[in-house]
């Protein structure tokens, strides 16, 4: 395979930046495009139509990243098989990953399509945007079949160290997305719509270049689509450690519902505000989201070839890069945030701006705590105890979150302890990581124990 990192030899640093660079800037990509959406409804149909795509994140997450999580499991045991060089059971991993990504997509897509104005009136949707909402909803999660077999197949590629097509794939679905959003403005009366329907073709471009690349590989891994065969043993595996970070991936849009539905109380300009705000953040997330992957795919395949000193590294590489980079990233976007938040959400827009501006500085000034959570947590996973996470996200993310809300945040509703739950629940989630890694890190390097796939 052409520009594929091996993680088990080589100069770790170099390996590491080389593999995670282009991570990093996939995902950047990605996000750009989508404040483009944002920025095109903000300048071309105002603040409520950005509110619109805000009330929905949290309910599309909740849907949505619990089948994502799945994929987790298949990047755990792939990786474990590519430093063993085992090309067979690479194959029936590809094969059945994406047979389930498209079930669980299709079943998902269908569900909620259905239930979309039930989550929106969990939420108290304000009645302003709450048309745009569903709308945009229903069409984006439509889209489901596609976003899933995007993420699993782009989870492959990065696991068999090859995490520069995926840039190259995301720019060309990205630029399809930003061209759509244009014109498609330009032709529909309903704004929200047009960027919905954008979104979801700019997906289905992603997949097709996605499958296409698994598709030219070569050797016995090569995807060959009327081949492919579901195999109830690898489905398992994938479940095993899959389940686990699926459980972990729906604490945050669980607990974050009663959040979110806080934020609504406070109006449209707390919605379009805090839209604004995840916008910018997630520049900073592709940081810490990229290392966080890396993490993952250099530990598990230097633990499949039985490297301890290099599993060693990595950990510490990535955790002190990861911490150090996203955290000053965090500090210049929350400085600099009044100007992006008035590139996105509109320069007029001043009492959306200042919701926004709160937002980032509970969660974006204060990111190093998360980029070290997501070390941790894709460390645990790699070492093969995702349930460690499930754990500790059980406890902090969604039990504590809940406690905030119901006990603490009635007795001060204001929007700045809203924002502070999620400081105070990041901080108490990297102490629990850290005694949960600690554990499994001395059984490793002093008893050489690690969890078998």
């Amino acid at each position: 395979m052409a520009k594929k990192v091996d993680a088990t030899n080589g100069k770790l640093v170099k390996l590491i930046f080389i593999y995670t660079i282009p991570l990093i800037l996939s995902t950047i990509l990605q996000n750009l495009f989508n404040i483009a959406d944002k920025a095109v409804l903000g300048n071309m149909a105002g603040s409520n139509a950005v509110a619109s795509i805000g009330a929905t994140s949290s309910i599309s997450g909740l849907i949505i990243n619990g089948a994502v999580g799945l994929s987790t499991g298949t990047s755990i045991i792939l990786a474990r098989y590519v430093g063993q060089k085992d090309d067979a059971k690479i194959k029936k991993t590809i094969d059945t990953s994406l047979i389930t990504a498209l079930l669980f997509g299709t079943v998902l897509g269908i569900a909620g399509v259905a239930l979309a104005p039930a989550f929106l009136d969990i939420t108290n949707c304000p009645p302003e945007c709450y048309d745009g909402a569903l709308v945009y909803m229903r069409i984006y999660l439509a889209g489901t079949p596609a976003t899933l077999l995007y993420n699993y197949g782009s989870a492959i590629l990065r696991t068999l160290g090859d995490t520069q097509k995926p840039l190259a794939y995301i720019t060309v679905s990205g630029v399809v997305n930003v061209v759509l959003n244009v014109i498609l403005c330009f032709i529909l009366p309903q704004k929200v719509m047009a960027v919905a329907i954008a979104t979801v073709v700019s997906k289905i471009v992603s997949v097709v270049l996605v499958l296409r690349r698994l598709s030219r590989f070569e050797g016995n891994v090569r995807l060959s689509i009327p081949k492919m065969r579901f195999d109830s043993g690898t489905f398992s595996q994938i479940l095993r450690f899959g389940i686990p970070a699926s459980i972990s991936n729906l604490m945050y849009p669980i607990a974050n519902l009663q959040i979110v539905t806080a934020i609504n109380s406070f109006g449209v300009d707390a919605v379009a505000g805090c839209s604004g705000a995840e916008s910018v953040h997630s520049i900073v997330g592709a940081f810490a989201s990229g290392f966080a992957v890396a993490t993952t795919t250099f530990i598990g395949q230097n633990i499949g070839a039985n490297k301890p000193e290099r599993v060693r590294k990595s950990f510490w590489y990535m955790l002190g890069f990861n911490v150090l980079i996203s955290g000053s990233l965090g500090f210049f976007l929350y400085f600099t945030g009044r100007f992006w938040l008035g590139v996105i959400i509109g320069a007029s827009a001043k009492e959306a701006i200042e919701f926004g501006l709160k937002r980032m500085f509970f969660v974006t000034f204060f990111v190093f705590i998360s980029a070290g959570n997501q070390t941790l947590s894709h460390a645990l996973q790699a070492f093969g105890y995702p349930m460690f996470t499930s754990i500790s996200n059980i406890m902090f993310t969604l039990v504590f979150r809940t406690f905030w809300m119901q006990i603490l945040y009635p007795k001060a509703p204001t929007f700045s302890n809203l924002m502070f739950c999620f400081t105070v629940s990041w901080t108490l989630n990297l102490i629990l990581y850290s005694v949960f890694f600690a554990i499994i890190y001395i059984r490793y390097t002093k008893k050489g124990i690690c969890k078998k796939i």
